[in-house]
């Protein structure tokens, strides 16, 4: 007799599969007649917030516009460094890119596609409220990043002083989740799907962002200034694709909840809740009013989460995503 689960993990995986070739054909059918354009795009973690840029790529959008498009793991310092150096053409993980523009780096924001913040704290079992973590230690994927600026901010709101924890950099969530499995840590800071998979396995939440309604540039687009300057038009496809990207993840829910299951290896529960709580989160136009994230920004400093102000209006310019959204009307 058949091995049932294993049956179904093939079939499941032969469904995904077919889906990312139907998506690829169905919306690039003018692919082959053009040249594609190289596009090396840094993303901090394996993680829903950038879903919108995997669905790009997977399903053929960026190919339709004639990028291809290599997607680059990339966390802390390297960031910025490869992005300095040319290495990369983009950044999704806006906070890191905008602190560096606030010291002197030659970056740009240029597009926000979600707005809400989407980390929570999760505890072993015999942790049961953020006091029980005093005195002892929690993994964040990278210090001064915007999930251990979030991690600070949920202790404190929760009545505890954060200098009375003591938070670890992994690397990554999936260091964190590994972390948290073996017992090196009492907490990690997770996101999506990673929250939903630890608390099925009878980890505690202790606190979500969402639980506070944070808001926050969770994910976007950033870039050289000098890229800005010799290339607005490649710019503006790139921007033209991740809000075709932004529409498809709107519309084609079958499609997603698929995708989400097979590429973190879900559950069908947990890939559905993991997208609708994400698909919560989207911008409706790529951006956060200029005021709002100033403030978000100035409440992180204050607050000593970051290490320098960041003068929004000088690091976030919205122009081309305002051009390409002119063009859509």
């Amino acid at each position: 007799m058949k091995d049932t689960k294993t049956s179904d993990s093939s079939i499941r995986d032969l469904v995904f599969l077919m889906l990312v070739m139907f998506g690829t054909s169905f919306l690039s059918p003018s692919a082959g007649a053009q040249e594609l354009k190289k596009v090396r795009i840094g993303y901090p973690a394996f993680s829903l917030t950038f879903l919108t840029f995997f669905v790009a790529k997977d399903a053929g959008i960026y190919k339709k516009h004639g990028l291809d498009v290599d997607m680059v793991q990339m966390a802390g310092a390297v960031q910025t460094s490869a992005l300095v150096a040319g290495e990369i053409d983009y950044l999704t993980g806006i906070t890191s890119p905008l602190v560096a523009a606030a010291r002197g780096l030659p970056f740009k924001g240029i597009m926000i596609t979600h707005e809400k913040t989407l980390f929570w704290i999760i505890a072993n079992p015999d942790i049961r409220r953020m006091e029980d973590l005093m005195g002892k230690t929690v993994a964040v994927d990278r210090l001064a990043t915007l999930q251990d600026i979030v991690a600070r901010d949920l202790v404190k709101r929760k009545g505890v002083n954060p200098e009375q924890v003591t938070f670890v950099q992994t690397g990554s969530v999936s260091n964190s989740v590994q972390s948290l499995s073996q017992g090196s840590v009492a907490a990690a800071v997770l996101s999506l799907p990673h929250n939903f998979v630890m608390t099925q396995k009878g980890y505690r939440e202790l606190s979500s962002a969402l639980e506070f309604n944070q808001r926050s540039a969770s994910g976007g687009i950033a870039t050289h200034e000098s890229k800005l300057k010799k290339d607005p038009a490649g710019v503006k496809t790139m921007l033209r694709a991740t809000f075709e990207a932004m529409e498809f993840n709107r519309k084609e829910k079958t499609w997603m909840v698929n995708y989400i299951q097979n590429k973190w290896k879900l559950t069908p529960k947990v890939a559905e809740e993991s997208y609708r709580v994400w698909l919560n989160g989207f911008t409706s136009d790529g951006k956060i009013p200029l005021k709002d994230l100033q403030e978000i920004y100035d409440e992180a400093f204050a607050a000593k989460l970051i290490p320098s102000a960041v003068p929004v209006p000088k690091v976030m310019d919205y122009t081309l995503v305002d051009e390409v959204l002119k063009e859509k009307r």
